[in-house]
């Protein structure tokens, strides 16, 4: 079994400690808190890859494997860890192996399949809108999601981006490769990579990223596995370059309460919690609502990992946690996100969600759908 798990088989002692660990971190897993079983607390899901490792009946294999999915990849649950254990790292090697040995859940499976697909149909959603471009020293990267579902609200960000740095284009046609990665395609992760840097080109030396997702995955793993070129002297989310550029920003007047959501890629995953904050009280020239939980304990929206593919109505449910601490705070609360996948779960939660890149093309006057 060893020979067959080449990744798993360096996270040994990490499976070894969570299996015999008091579980301390068993609250903080939204997975584990709305399926209310042992099996998915990160104590589980370590033991099962633990399992994994030491031998199981080939029967079990799968169903063993699909812990490693059970996971959003949110990092809560390192924020009680008192051993400091890399169980999302562990988890998301788990999905490598368990992808390379063909025991991976049927959607993910199905994901990796249809990649050539998928990628086409996001470089002609980016080309009708008018999103792929090259040349300047600012690359915009509004991300997968919205150039597909809000082709009108990516332009507005790349404009909108323009009007606090000047010239940039954007990279819209080419994925950075975040959901390979979340399937456990290593080597689909490291060619479409390659191919988001050609894209970016080779005059840009600075990127702007409005998803979360987005940013964690080409300022974390992209220069863990050197596929971030030299000439990229800055790679920052579009908060932090609103927060540097926030002289730019104009008053909004808005009725009602606002809070901020921490993403979790953003937020724990980047330790970026005051730039979306500062921005945001400066386009409201007022305080903002807390919520409930925030900051390295803020509420996961279950939209990461791939869960809505592979445990679509625990995914379902933990939006609807945070829905409710929502609620809590106000019944007309608006929430303010920094990630896409969380604003399609809150919006489909009940909740009343934007993304901060609305909010600042807002401030910057950048409205409608014009060029």
């Amino acid at each position: 079994m060893n020979r067959r798990l080449p990744l798993l088989e360096g996270r040994a002692d990490a499976t070894a400690r969570c299996t015999y660990c008091p579980k301390l971190c068993r609250p903080a897993c939204p997975v584990a808190t709305v399926e209310g079983r042992e099996t998915v607390t990160p104590w589980g899901k370590m033991r099962a890859m633990d399992e994994l490792l030491r031998g199981v009946e080939p029967a079990e294999e799968a169903s063993r494997a699909a812990m490693a999915w059970a996971c959003t990849g949110c990092g809560r649950c390192a924020t009680l860890c008192l051993l400091d254990n890399p169980v999302a790292e562990t988890l998301f090697e788990g999905r490598a192996d368990a992808l390379a040995n063909r025991i991976a859940p049927a959607p993910v499976s199905q994901l990796v399949a249809g990649w050539t697909d998928r990628r086409a149909r996001l470089q002609e959603a980016a080309l009708e809108a008018r999103l792929v471009g090259a040349g300047a020293r600012v690359a915009v990267v509004p991300g997968c999601r919205a150039v597909r579902e809000d082709p009108a609200g990516a332009r507005r960000t790349v404009r909108a981006v323009g009007e606090m740095v000047g010239a940039c284009h954007a990279v819209g046609g080419e994925c950075c490769g975040a959901p390979l990665w979340d399937a456990g395609d290593r080597e689909g992760f490291f060619r479409q990579a390659a191919r988001f840097v050609a894209a970016v080109g080779e005059d840009a030396t600075e990127l702007v990223v409005a998803d979360a997702g987005c940013a964690w995955t080409l300022r974390t793993l992209y220069p863990q596995f050197g596929l971030a070129p030299e000439r990229w002297t800055r790679v920052e989310h579009l908060s932090e370059t609103a927060a540097r550029k926030i002289d730019r920003l104009q008053p909004v007047a808005v009725d009602g309460d606002v809070a901020v959501h921490d993403s979790c890629r953003l937020g724990r995953g980047l330790g970026v919690y005051d730039a979306p904050r500062q921005v945001m009280e400066r386009i409201l020239g007022r305080a903002l609502v807390a919520l409930p939980t925030s900051h390295e304990h803020s509420s996961c929206s279950g939209g990461g990992g791939l869960l809505p593919i592979t445990r679509p109505a625990t995914a379902r449910a933990i939006a609807e946690e945070l829905a409710g601490e929502v609620r809590e705070v106000g019944p007309d609360v608006a929430v303010v996100t920094s990630c896409t996948s969380s604003r399609s779960q809150l919006r489909k939660a009940g909740v009343r969600a934007d993304d901060l890149a609305d909010w600042i093309a807002r401030s910057l006057g950048v409205a409608g759908d014009a060029d």
